[in-house]
């Protein structure tokens, strides 16, 4: 009887303490322990596109603020070294949708896909500096909403699927 309570105690002990334990194993360990992760900082992911202009957003996805985003295409090619990179990173700037961030102007972007995204844009202008010509055409007020509601209207009714390659 003595036996079998130490056997049960002892039983208990063991899986007490290794509920509490927070230790890691050796093939999912990060530098540092567990607890590194949440005090790592996120880099900003590599950038991609056109000349550099743009940041990874998902192995395949590459945004930019002036370019919109490619999904699939060459120019998000150079995303696919996050996977291999150790550190996490975080590109775009406000939150949005189901884990996404904001890419572009009305474009939300998870790792995986792109939608149109109303939230997503304010924030997002396309600045030239003082000394550059720009070509841009400059609409008025009700021009500009016009052009603008027609653009969301073309975009909340279509998914980007990662498997598509395509140019938002």
């Amino acid at each position: 009887m003595l036996a079998r309570m130490l056997n049960t105690t002892l039983s208990a002990c063991f899986l007490s303490l290794l509920a509490f334990s927070s230790a890691c194993y050796f093939q999912n360990c990060p530098r540092g322990g567990k607890r590194a992760i949440s005090d790592m900082e996120l880099r900003q992911c590599l950038p991609c596109g056109p000349g550099g202009k743009g940041r990874c957003f998902g192995p395949s996805i590459c945004c930019a603020d002036e370019l919109g985003c490619f999904v699939g295409t060459a120019e998000a090619l150079r995303c696919q070294e996050e996977n291999y990179l150790p550190s996490p990173c975080q590109s775009g700037q406000k939150p949005c949708g189901s884990e996404g961030r904001c890419a572009a102007a009305g474009i939300c972007c998870s790792d995986e896909s792109c939608v149109a995204e109303p939230e997503c844009r304010d924030g997002f202008f396309r600045l030239t500096r003082a000394r550059e010509p720009s070509n841009a055409t400059q609409l008025d007020g009700p021009a500009r909403a016009l052009l603008l509601r027609l653009v969301q209207l073309a975009g909340t009714r279509e998914s980007v699927d990662s498997a598509k390659p395509r140019v938002y």
